[in-house]
Parts: structure tokens; sequence; C-alpha cells
């Protein structure tokens, strides 16, 4: 029996016989016959098989409780024990083979002749560990004389011998066998019909093993180690290509084992080839899609680096090594973690206490890491990144590892800088700017005023110089002196009250007042220039509290300018204004015959102007001013040729009829 414990796919510390145990040897047994046993050196039983204590009715302790330690006894026809006993005590002690026929009683009640082989197990000094047999039953009736067992032995054999057989040829492997030697001596069925060779195509002239299915390129690697396995008498096991029936080739793992007689000699090999096409091309596909991940990892433009759940850290990307230049050991040797070593070596001493904090949080928390420091280079110059790093996390929510990535934002952070700086400047230069509208709006508003003076002064010194003297007249323009002046009075007194953000002075006066008003400061500079100044409107249209001389300076800007534009028309010149109610507004229209608006989209910017003396300033304040009392200002185009400025202001609507 001992020639099937080398057989394909016994455990490999079973298949050399020195070291095979009982139980193993019968477990062997068991897997070809099923009623094997094995007992200790003495005789005590320490294994039977399933299928033998089934068939004969009997358990293992009951076998070991007979006083003369000859279990037996239970199962051999009284007739036949004593016999048999003899033999097994004979056995014991010399350590020959046991082999009885007798008598034995089945389960059944019935008994049936059974042929009883044992033999011993030696351990490694050549004592006897043990004792491994099997029960060949043969179902011959219930006679008492003894049948010529040795035939019907070997036709149980024989029987067995198919079965096992027709084991090997359907079990899906492909199953082979050797000569001490190497000549191979059997293929099984599964091996033909899936490679498609036969024994004799697997043996060489020389008869050794022609590895024809072995790939071209594996072959010859394939049959050295199968010769040094044949020669040293180790177990072979090597992977190749081999080809299938279809003639593909696929990744297939072989392993043979030297099957030894009893006194060690090979006498034997046997060998199964298992198909592991998948297992390897899944493998390569895993490294490939390792690999290129690794090269995504180094190539990605950023320091990277994984760490345990406990903060030490266990890898960095190439990049992040020569940034800092050091490997990940380099701070074990410092009486300290490797995360505090790392950490106070490359984290600024500035920024060092924050980083430490916020890293421990994350830790102690799960949550993720974000944090901008300088970071120590190779060079020992700090520069500033960004640290991002977030938990990687298994099937049960727990943290297994920590991966984070480094960003330089060394130029960033200058770059921010310089725009910091930018913007101060801008900042500045926007102050000197408002500052420079503001001198101009106050010089724009306080030259009207002013002008007017001025041409009043030359019109009262001309009414004086005249032949008689016109007193009259130059009264008239000295009262307009005066009113001239106490308007650059007033935008004086407003500007102030600006900056003392003082309340402005409003009233609800009737606008047509106020535009009279207007006209009459203008009517002087009208006349010399031969312009008609026309006033049409609705009567007693009252404003909400409104500053009188904010407005007051709107229409005098917006009537200067219409005078302006007709300075070079040779037409009739007709300045127009015109004031009426529009819903809850008041609808204030300033009408000109000029060459009209060339830039309608820009007239309100500051300093745009169409004038050579112009400062530009003149529409955006009267914009400013309209806005500030809740109305609008905009250009239109006056029909049939000519401006027209409109502006609205809210009308007071309780104090109307």
């Amino acid at each position: 029996m001992s020639k099937f414990a080398g057989t394909s796919g016994v455990e490999s510390g079973s298949s050399r016989y020195p070291d095979i145990d009982a139980v193993q040897a019968a477990k062997v047994v068991e897997r070809i016959t099923g009623n094997a046993w094995s007992t200790d050196a003495a005789g005590n039983f320490i294994y039977v098989t399933p299928a033998a204590r089934g068939f004969f009715g009997i358990s293992l302790e009951s076998l070991n409780s007979q006083p003369d330690k000859l279990g037996w006894r239970q199962v051999i026809h009284p007739e036949d024990y004593d016999a048999a006993a003899v033999e097994w005590r004979r056995c014991l002690q010399t350590g020959e083979h046991y082999n009885v026929e007798h008598r034995m009683l089945r389960a059944s009640g019935i008994y049936g002749w059974a042929r009883n082989t044992g033999q011993p197990i030696h351990d490694g000094d050549g004592a006897i560990a043990g004792w491994y047999g099997t029960v060949i039953v043969a179902d011959y009736g219930t006679s008492t004389e003894a049948p010529d067992m040795s035939k019907r032995t070997e036709a149980a054999l024989r029987v067995r011998e198919r079965q096992l057989q027709q084991l090997i040829d359907t079990v899906p492997a492909l199953i082979w066998s050797t000569t001490a030697n190497g000549t191979p001596t059997y293929v099984n069925k599964s091996f033909a019909e899936v490679t498609g060779a036969t024994l004799e195509y697997m043996t060489a002239p020389d008869q050794s093993p022609s590895l024809g299915v072995v790939h071209p390129e594996d072959r010859a690697a394939a049959r050295e180690a199968f010769l040094h396995s044949v020669k040293a008498g180790v177990p072979y096991i090597q992977r190749y290509r081999q080809q299938r029936a279809g003639g593909n080739y696929r990744w297939t793992e072989t392993r043979a084992e030297p099957l030894r007689d009893e006194s060690g000699t090979i006498v034997k090999w046997y060998g199964v080839s298992s198909d592991i096409h998948d297992l390897i091309t899944t493998q390569e596909a895993l490294r490939e899609s390792e690999q290129h991940l690794q090269q995504l990892v180094e190539t990605l433009p950023a320091l990277i680096y994984c760490a345990l759940p406990d903060g030490k850290p266990i890898y960095r990307s190439q990049r992040l090594r020569q940034y800092l230049g050091f490997n990940l050991e380099e701070t074990d040797g410092l009486g300290k973690s490797r995360l505090d070593g790392t950490l106070d070596t490359v984290i600024h001493p500035d920024d060092l206490a924050m980083v430490k904090v916020r890293y421990a949080h994350s830790l102690a928390t799960g949550e993720p890491y974000l944090l901008r420091h300088r970071l120590r280079r190779f060079d020992g110059v700090y520069r500033w990144v960004e640290t991002r790093a977030s938990a990687m996390r298994n099937g049960d929510g727990e943290i297994v590892q920590w991966n984070g990535i480094c960003l330089d934002i060394e130029d960033q952070v200058h770059a921010q800088e310089e725009l910091s700086r930018a913007q101060e400047n801008l900042a500045r230069s926007s102050q000197a700017a408002s500052l420079a509208e503001l001198s101009a709006s106050i010089a724009h508003e306080i030259n009207q005023p002013l002008s007017a003076v001025m041409n009043y002064s030359s019109a009262c010194q001309r009414w004086l110089n005249a032949e008689p003297p016109n007193i009259d007249r130059a009264q008239k323009t000295l009262d307009r002196i005066v009113h001239s002046a106490n308007s650059a009075a007033d935008v004086i007194s407003r500007i102030r009250a600006l900056f003392k953000q003082s309340t402005d002075k409003r009233d609800s006066a009737e606008l047509g007042a106020v535009v009279r008003q207007a006209r009459d400061l203008l009517a002087e500079e009208a006349g010399r220039r031969r312009i008609a100044t026309v006033i049409e409107g609705e009567s007693g249209l009252r404003l909400v509290p409104f500053d009188r001389v904010q407005i007051q300076q709107v229409l005098v800007n917006l009537m200067r300018n219409g005078m302006d534009a007709m300075a070079s028309v040779s037409s009739e010149r007709v300045l127009h204004i015109r004031a009426c109610r529009a819903g809850d507004m008041v609808r204030v229209e300033v009408s000109d015959r000029g060459r009209g608006v060339q830039f309608p989209d820009k007239i309100f910017e500051p300093f745009f102007t169409t004038k050579d003396q112009g400062m530009g300033m003149g529409l955006a304040i009267c914009r400013s001013i309209v806005e500030s009392h809740g109305g609008r200002l905009w250009a239109e185009k006056n029909e049939p040729h000519g401006a027209k400025f409109v502006f609205t202001l809210p009308l007071d609507v309780a104090k109307m009829p």
C-alpha cells in the first residue's frame, strides 16, 4: 500500500516514506480502499476510517476497551480470533508485516471473509512509530471455510485499481508519472484531452521527457529544473506556458513529488499540472496597474507621501525624497518617533508647533489635514508649501493609511505678496485720483459763479463808463455780482458740510423759481452770445425737500453746455427749458439746437470732455447730484437737431393739489 503515499496531491511532508505517520498513511489508504486503520507502536488504535467504523458498526473507543488491547476481538469471528491475535502480537514484536485472512462481523450482524493487512511506520531513528493497514472485504457469503482469498483479493484489487484509474481520469487536473530516471510512464485522460499529447509524444527517443507541450521559450528552463529534481531527489515545481489542443498556450504550474520505497529509494515520480493562466494574467494586469500608478505618482508635479494610522511615515515619492534630501529611515536613530524626527527636521521652527497641533488633531479625529507652512529643502532653503492629507479607510470604516501631498507654493506666495503690494499702491493711487477728482469738482463748481462775477463786473464797468453812466443797469449788474458771489460761497459751504458730514440744507421750494433763477444767472452771458432762453412748463411743481443750490448748479451746468454747443451754429439759437410732471416724478428737459452729442456713452464719465478748455467734470457732478436726490440724468437726441438733457426728481405728491 505504500506506493500510493507519494501520489500527486498528498501534502509535501507526507510524501517521504520515513516521515509519514500512521494516521496519514491510513488516510492515504482510506482514499483508495475506504476501510483503513492505524495504531500506535503498542497496538492501541488511534484512527479508524469512517467507512470502516460504519461498515463494522464499531467505534474507536470500543476497539481500545479490551483488557488485552486486542480490540479486534469484537469484530473477528471467535473461531478465527486466536490465530489472528497470535499473528498480531508476533508482528508487534518483530515489526513484520501483518497479513491475515479471517471472518469479520459486519454492522448487519453477518460475518464475512476479509483480508486484514498492516505494516509498521518507522521514525527517523528506525524505531517503529506506529502501524497502518486496511481491511479488504469480499462478499462471499457466510461459509465457514476460508475461500481462495488470493485470487479474490486480486480481483478486488483490480476493481479498486479500475476505480482509482477512473478517479484519476475524472479529476480536473493534468496528472502524469515517470520512472525514477524521468522516463514518462503515464498521462491521465485530462492531460491527453487538454494538451492533445499522448504518452508517446511526451517521450523523447532517448526515453527522456520531450516536454513537447512546453512553450519553446520556456522549455530549456523547465527541462533543467526537472533534471535537477530527478538527480537531487527534491520536489519539482515550475511555471511555464503549456500548449493546448487548439494550439494556444496557457500558463501552467507543474509540481511533482518522488515516490520512495521502504529503503528511501525513489521508484517513481508523480506530477500534476494546474492551469494558472487566469492567475498569471491577473497578476500581470495588477503589476501593470501598480506600475502605471507608481509612474503616475512619481511623475506628478507634487510631493507625495503615505503614513500609518498613527502617522508614522512609510512611503515617500522619489520627488519628495529628492526634495528633502534624505530617506525615511534616516530619522529613526534620533531618539524620537519617525514622525517627530521628520517634522523636527523639515518644518520651519516658526511653523513647527502649529504643524504638530494640526497633525495630531487629524490623527485623533480622522479629519483631513490642510495647512500652509515652510518646508526645508535639501539645500537648507525653506520654501512655502501647502500640505494636504486624507485618511484611507477599510470596509469597516477604520483608518488603514494616511495619504498626503505637498504642493510647492513659494512662487504663489510671492505673487500674492506682490499682488497685495500692487493693491495697496492702487488704493493709494485711487485715493490720489479721488482727491484730484474732488479738487477738479471743487474748481469746476467754483469756476461757474466766479466766471459770472467776472462777466458781470465787466458789464458793470461798461455801464459806469458810458456817457452818461447808466446807473440803473450798473446797479442791476452789481446785484447779479453779489448773487454770483453768494453762489460761490454756497458751493464752499456745501463742500465744507460734506467734509464735516453735516446734513444737506434742503427745502421744498417751488421748482419754477429755481429754474428762473438759474436763467437769470446766465441772462447776461446768453444775451452776449445772442441766445434766446425759453422756459415753459407747469407751475406749482414742488419737489420733495431738495438742495436748491445743487439743483441750481445742475441747471446752470446743463444750460451753459447748451450755449457752448450752439457757439458755432449760425442759424437760430434757442435754449429751451421745460419742466412737467411725469407720474410721481418731475421731468426737466434742457435742449439746444447745436450739433448733438458725439459720445453719448462717455459724456458722463469723469474727466471726459469734448471742449478744448473743459475739465470733463460737469456732467459727472450733475449726475451725482441728481442721483443723490433720487433721480436720473441722461441725454437724448433733440428734434430736428441738437441735444436734449433730461433729468428727473421726486415729486412731493402730498403737497400737490
